[in-house]
């Protein structure tokens, strides 16, 4: 009882030593003032965390604001940043979005205490695990991988979060199993992995299948197919309002093709090598030991390797499974450390535990912390506290100032001044006007579309759509693009597309280093008197990007669904004739809103542009459609003068409510009628 409670002090103790290291690597100071966080990605995140404040309680809906609009976090999980706005009535937005960016890293050194505590292992294990996880914290090898803080400062904080779950959804899981108990606890963790970030949720599906194969070998898979189903079947039902959409709306979004990266510095870095040998040791030694508690955590690296190695030109990027072999490898090192010092005297355990604790805050951490610290001062110091913040704040204003229209800009790295090269993405914040860059890239198909234009009207293009070949700088080509997709607006940096823009576009103003044009002949609304009919395939996206790459725009490609759309198509396409067009056919935005369209028009029974990025759920009243058109736009007939079109939940968004909605109840149910729940 006395050694008991002498443990117990002992993990205080480490708990103290690990967040107090943590804490005071952290810039408080900068993180409580009123500033937009900067840094990378992390810097565009400002805009998601904005627009779900001026949505809420819509927990995903349309904006307009980038890629020519875009379903808003139907395809990113919206969790975080509604934790960010509850949080907001409490104390500013931006400090609450500073302090939620922080949420994975503080969690992750007690979900591993959790993680060994529940699989069993004795002290001083989890609480060595807690310790090392600061290595992987502070590991500066990789900084987009996820998990660790230069991830996290890179804008992965949704995946810090959903990693440092994943740990504790694991091992309550193996425990459930075991003791058939914990059912709604890991319902509810799941489900908050799902609504963080896809990669922790993909290896506990992988995780979930290795179980269930051990169980057949147990002769035990009745029982474990049983709470699995239950575990994921609920999981999916209480987050498919969101997870559902998700998976059936993915072909209207962007694709990436990541190619294959693995390197061996990553996999065996300076910084955690030690480590690694003693964790390769620690298996050996469980082996002898004949110790089946290690099994959950080399299932973790199994099922981490099979996507690591193996995914190759893929939309989902091999390198994003490294950090769960990395976590799961220190892991391994701290059962090895606390299994080996069990074979000295009891009295021995504690004074290691303060020294090794002490070397690791003291001396080796310390060590291998080189950028992480000025890499926090810039992100958390914020925007407004940049030496370049008047220039933007000047270029913003006249923006704010000008009638309502799309941002197209060149792209140059040296606005990392401002505090990151995305930061024009924040344009909607600080003008009240829709740009084109943004984030959450697969998010709308019109992504391919717009760095197409990127690639034609910047020496320094961004190329973000990875395997997507894009054509060269071609400046008039760009000009026609821009037009096509409504851009009013031109922001150009650098002398030479300054020259280039004088030529073709009306110049209206020099701010500091900037110049904004009007773009020419570029509306959102524009009649098409020629479409090609074309029946929608898989393989439509790349049809699309063949057509709009040729640069002869004349005759969009209108991709009919079904044989009802093909006929009502006809039908109108035979009765209009082209000669009936005014030689300037008018058409005039009535009114414009983030999810709404009003125009009016006197051609009826003429094809219109819409250039609003495709999506299920818009609807329309004045005319049919609307229509899928190339490059990814929509296209309606009016048969009435005024036209309006207004963005609402689709199908899949109302079965997904009502599956969430039913599970709910039903897991409500299991709770009141079993006591399932964690206690």
């Amino acid at each position: 009882m006395k050694y008991l409670k002498f443990q117990k002090i002992f993990i205080v103790l480490i708990f103290i030593f690990v967040y107090g290291f943590l804490i005071s690597q952290i810039p408080w100071n900068l993180i409580f003032s009123d500033t937009m966080v900067g840094g990378g990605d992390t810097g565009s995140h400002n805009y998601i965390v904005y627009y779900a404040q001026e949505i809420f309680p819509k927990i995903k809906w349309w904006s307009p604001d980038w890629y020519a609009g875009f379903p808003f976090l139907y395809f990113y999980p919206p969790l975080l940043y509604y934790t960010t706005v509850l949080l907001s009535y409490l104390i500013p937005l931006n400090i609450a979005f500073k302090l939620i960016t922080l949420l994975g890293t503080f969690l992750l050194p007690l979900a591993i205490f959790f993680c060994l505590s529940f699989l069993d292992f004795k002290f001083p294990i989890p609480s060595l695990g807690a310790l090392l996880s600061l290595s992987y914290l502070f590991l500066e090898k990789f900084s987009i991988y996820g998990a660790n803080i230069p991830s996290t400062l890179s804008g992965e904080f949704s995946y810090s979060f959903a990693f440092a779950l994943f740990f504790l959804f694991i091992a309550l899981l193996v425990k459930g199993i075991k003791e058939n108990r914990y059912l709604v606890i890991n319902v509810f963790i799941l489900s908050l992995m799902v609504l963080s970030h896809p990669f922790s949720v993909i290896i506990a599906v992988l995780f979930g299948i290795v179980i269930l194969l051990e169980s057949i070998i147990k002769k035990q898979a009745k029982k474990v197919f049983s709470y699995l189903f239950k575990v994921f079947g609920l999981a999916f039902g209480l987050t498919a309002f969101w997870a559902l959409p998700f998976l059936t709306l993915l072909s209207y979004t962007s694709k990436m093709s990541w190619t294959k990266v693995i390197k061996l510095e990553e996999i065996f870095p300076s910084s955690l090598i030690i480590f690694e040998i003693i964790a390769i040791l620690g298996i050996v030694y469980a082996f002898f030991k004949k110790d089946k508690k290690i099994f959950p955590i080399l299932f973790i690296i199994c099922v981490s390797l099979i996507p690591f190695l193996f995914l190759n030109n893929s939309s989902i990027w091999n390198a994003r499974f490294l950090p769960f072999i990395l976590m799961s490898s220190l892991i391994i090192a701290a059962y090895a450390i606390g299994s080996w010092v069990q074979y000295f005297k009891k009295s021995f355990i504690p004074v290691f535990l303060i020294v090794f604790s002490g070397y690791m805050l003291i001396f080796y951490l310390p060590s291998t912390i080189s950028y992480i610290p000025f890499w926090m001062k810039w992100n958390y110091e914020g925007l407004q506290s940049k030496d370049a913040w008047p220039e933007l704040k000047n270029l913003s204003d006249y923006l704010k100032d000008l009638p309502y229209g799309r941002i197209m800009w060149e792209y140059r790295s040296e606005y990392d001044k401002f505090g990151t090269p995305r930061v024009l993405e924040n344009l909607p914040i600080l003008t009240n006007k829709p740009t084109f860059e943004g984030l959450l890239i697969e998010s709308s198909v019109s992504g391919y579309f717009h760095f197409i234009n990127q690639a034609e009207t910047t020496k320094t293009p961004t190329s973000a759509i990875a395997g997507l070949e894009y054509p060269s700088f071609d400046f008039e080509n760009g000009v026609k693009h821009l037009q096509y997709f409504g851009a009013q607006y031109f922001v150009a940096y650098t002398p030479e597309i300054k020259k280039l823009a004088d030529e073709h576009f009306i110049k209206m103003s020099d701010i500091g280093g900037f110049r904004v044009y009007r773009i020419p002949h570029s509306d959102l609304v524009e009649i098409i008197p020629n479409i090609n009919l074309r029946l929608k395939t898989n393989k439509w996206i790349d049809e699309s990007i063949h057509w709009y790459k040729k640069t002869d725009l004349s005759q969009p490609i209108v991709f009919y669904q079904n044989e009802k759309e093909l006929k009502d198509l006809e039908n109108f396409s035979n009765g209009f004739q082209e000669e009936e067009l005014a030689e300037n056919p008018v058409v005039q935005i009535k009114e414009i809103k983030n999810d709404f369209l009003t125009f009016t028009t006197d051609h009826l029974g003429v094809p219109h542009l819409i250039k609003y990025t495709y999506f299920p759920g818009w609807q329309i009243k004045g005319a049919i459609g609307p229509y899928l058109v190339s490059p990814s736009f929509m296209m309606v007939i009016p048969f009435e003068n005024e036209v309006t079109l207004q963005y609402s939940y689709n199908t899949w968004d109302k079965i997904g409510f009502a599956m969430s909605i039913g599970s709910l109840i039903a897991l409500l149910w299991l709770l009141l009628r079993k006591k399932l729940l964690f206690f």
